[in-house]
């Protein structure tokens, strides 16, 4: 015997469903939102820790409403103001759902309309077709399914059905795919449904059953659970949104993923600073990204600094507090070619190491790409004392000359006109980067 949920407008059973908690419809609802009876949700606990049938406690309250029991329960003006938030308009919704009828009806389309045909019956022995729009096909089975459900109790009053018109039926059965297919997000109907009703209605989802199933306590936050379950699935399936310094770095890196690891690379969202008009810098990378967890951004969302004394004094920032798992800072990684690199200070000139000191973005599309007019590599130029990493900064000179050289590099490269060699090999290891951060989770 399985158990089952049922969602409730009014006295009107609109959905139902079975052995599964049904978790995108919970986020519709809020902790605020629960009701329940005390004693009977009390002994229904106690039972279920005890191991033993929860189902006998229904006994001591028979005659009692049973959607009184638990669930979840607000207006239907609440739920909508909700669902919008969520991105459910009624508007997009019908759109999609018309959308997706004419997806599945796509053989059966002539002129623009669906070519619907009931089935020869004891009293016609002729097929019969109907002419109608997907919105037609909407609006009608919605319809149908409304007045259905004003007989509760799986659409029956007792062995006699709803009758409906021929083309009602017709149109109701179309409705099938919205709860036959499980990638058919079920707000997308509720809120076509609810659209069109009293806004002081009460939508109820009962929940009795799957409580004593033990599916879960009378004392958990269920609602807040589905929330954090559809973030989890969010962060998991949506873009990894990755944050960097500046508009050019977001540029390029966005650019070169597809060249070095076309495979993953639509996996990944550089955010557009040029498009959104953010401002950059390290700083502003921290910012954003404390600013992303703030809001509770779903997808994972990866900082990228680079490999210099701002960057690592951006990730020891960024270290305490802790983010959300869902939140990854990562540095640009070590280049062999950086270990003696030419620098100018107070002394003059001299070969250092500068990783971890003054490895932007430009330094990570080859040495070839450093070398200046004159046949040398551009020297860095050190400028203050990082007090917070006890390390100097560095900033690469003539760097508009590096950037044109890297935009010829990529415009190359998209056009097939240069290997893929040993001069991609760190930005490979960029990549290997952002993945290995998206799996930490």
């Amino acid at each position: 015997m399985g158990v089952t949920w049922a969602l409730m407008l009014g006295d009107r059973e609109i959905r139902m469903g079975k052995n599964e908690t049904p978790a995108k419809l919970m986020t519709v609802f809020r902790e605020e939102d629960k009701y329940l009876h005390l004693e009977w949700a009390q002994r229904v606990d106690e039972a279920n820790a005890r191991g033993e049938s929860a189902w006998d406690e229904l006994d001591e309250f028979e005659g009692f409403d049973y959607r009184e029991l638990f669930g979840y329960r607000t207006t239907v003006q609440t739920i909508m103001t909700r669902l919008k938030l969520m991105g459910f308009d009624p508007d997009r919704c019908c759109q999609e759902m018309i959308k997706d009828l004419e997806g599945v009806n796509k053989d059966d389309i002539e002129d623009g309309l669906l070519v619907l045909s009931s089935p020869p019956t004891r009293e016609r022995k002729q097929e019969i077709c109907h002419r109608v729009s997907a919105a037609e096909v909407l609006d009608t089975g919605i319809a149908a399914y409304l007045k259905r459900a004003e007989a509760f109790g799986n659409w029956k009053v007792g062995d006699d059905l709803i009758k409906l018109a021929e083309l009602d039926e017709i149109c109701v059965s179309q409705l099938d795919f919205f709860f036959d297919d499980l990638a058919v997000d079920p707000r997308l109907f509720l809120a076509l449904i609810l659209s069109s009703q009293d806004p002081k209605e009460v939508l109820q989802l009962d929940l009795s059953q799957l409580l004593m199933a033990g599916y879960f306590e009378s004392s958990e936050a269920v609602s807040t659970e589905a929330l954090q379950q559809l973030r989890d699935e969010t962060a998991s399936s949506g873009p990894i949104i990755v944050i960097t310094e500046g508009k050019y770095d977001s540029r390029v890196l966005g650019r070169a993923l597809p060249i070095v690891r076309p495979d993953i690379a639509g996996y990944f969202a550089f955010w557009d600073l040029e498009e959104t008009k953010a401002a950059g810098g390290t700083d502003r990378v921290v910012a954003n990204l404390r600013s992303f967890a703030a809001a509770g951004v779903m997808n994972r969302v990866i900082a990228l600094v680079d490999n210099d004394a701002a960057g690592l004094a951006a990730l020891k920032a960024l270290a305490n507090p802790a983010l959300p798992k869902n939140y990854i800072a990562r540095n640009l990684p070590d280049l062999d070619y950086a270990r003696a690199y030419p620098t100018l200070g107070p002394s003059g000139a001299a070969q250092d190491d500068v990783n971890g000191r003054a490895c932007s973005v430009e330094f990570y599309f080859g040495l070839e790409c450093l070398i200046g007019p004159d046949g040398n590599p551009v020297p860095v130029q050190w400028t203050s004392l990082n007090k917070s990493v006890n390390t100097w900064q560095g900033e690469l000179q003539n760097k508009r000359y590096v950037e044109e050289r890297i935009d010829a590099l990529l415009d190359a490269a998209e056009a097939g006109q240069v290997p893929l060699d040993e001069r991609w090999d760190p930005l490979r290891e960029i990549v290997q980067i952002l993945i290995d951060a998206a799996q930490s989770r």
